[in-house]
């Protein structure tokens, strides 16, 4: 495993990602992961991993994963995930998604989950026009764009500004909002198609705290000292809104395809 000292914005996040991000719907997952072929033979690449919400799941379609994500914490966490559920054929990097390079290999499928909006764009497809094979892709996957509010989401944000203050676009986030520009500027990325694919997750106070600690914006360490009595803000507020504490979110998850172009 590469050992470099980055810095990360997911600090202190790792613990709560898997078990309290709303989950990608399953048809997504499908959809992506059969996009340009699948199997014995196939190899598949997923970058900014996180503690491994693709990368495992691919594991069981593809003959190898290679897993990639800057944050020792979550390749750390993913690595803990992968052996509890007897995922061994994923190779595990600690490395920037800019850094990848012809070592690794060629894949079938590179898989971007929430990811794509933390790296040099133009650089990374750059790479992964090397990296992708002859009938190959790639697959970005994220929140849909038109998915209402989150039911909890507009108060949960006021508490948080409360006690971090407001909470802008983070530093480390490409200055482009979306990816389309740079597939467009992608001599080999450029044709590509978008899907969406509903779901619904129910949460209750511990979920929605968990989820805003496996944000950046949000991570616990931030709070400090502070986080019990955010904890106590954010129940009281939440219980005004929703006396029974349980809460519905109608989501979409969007998948995107772009297949390699040759030439």
């Amino acid at each position: 495993m590469d050992s470099h000292p980055y810095d990360s914005p997911f600090t202190g996040a790792a613990a709560y990602y898997d078990r309290f991000r709303a989950p990608y719907a399953p048809e997504a997952l499908e959809y992506a992961f059969a996009a340009f072929g699948d199997g014995e033979d196939a190899r598949a690449l997923d970058l900014g991993c996180g503690p491994g919400t693709l990368a495992i799941p691919l594991s069981r379609r593809f003959a190898e994963v290679v897993a990639v994500d800057a944050d020792g914490g979550m390749i750390a966490e993913a690595k803990r995930l992968a052996k509890a559920r007897g995922r061994r054929n994923i190779r595990w990097l600690r490395r920037r998604a800019e850094d990848v390079s012809s070592d690794l290999g060629a894949f079938r499928l590179a898989t971007l989950g929430q990811s794509f909006h933390w790296m040099d764009r133009d650089r990374v497809l750059s790479r992964l026009a090397k990296a992708i094979e002859d009938g190959g892709g790639l697959a970005f996957i994220n929140p849909g764009r038109r998915r209402p509010q989150e039911s909890w989401e507009d108060i949960a944000g006021e508490i948080v500004s409360r006690y971090l203050g407001a909470r802008g676009r983070h530093p480390g986030m490409n200055v482009e909002p979306k990816h389309e520009p740079a597939l467009l500027r992608s001599t080999h990325f450029c044709r590509f198609t978008t899907c969406e694919f509903a779901s619904v997750v129910e949460r209750d106070i511990p979920s929605i705290v968990g989820c805003l600690y496996s944000t950046s914006g949000a991570a616990k360490p931030l709070f400090g000292d502070s986080a019990p009595a955010f904890e106590a803000d954010l129940k009281a507020a939440l219980l005004r809104l929703r006396p029974s504490g349980r809460f519905e979110e109608r989501l979409e998850t969007e998948v995107l395809l772009a297949p390699r172009v040759s030439g």
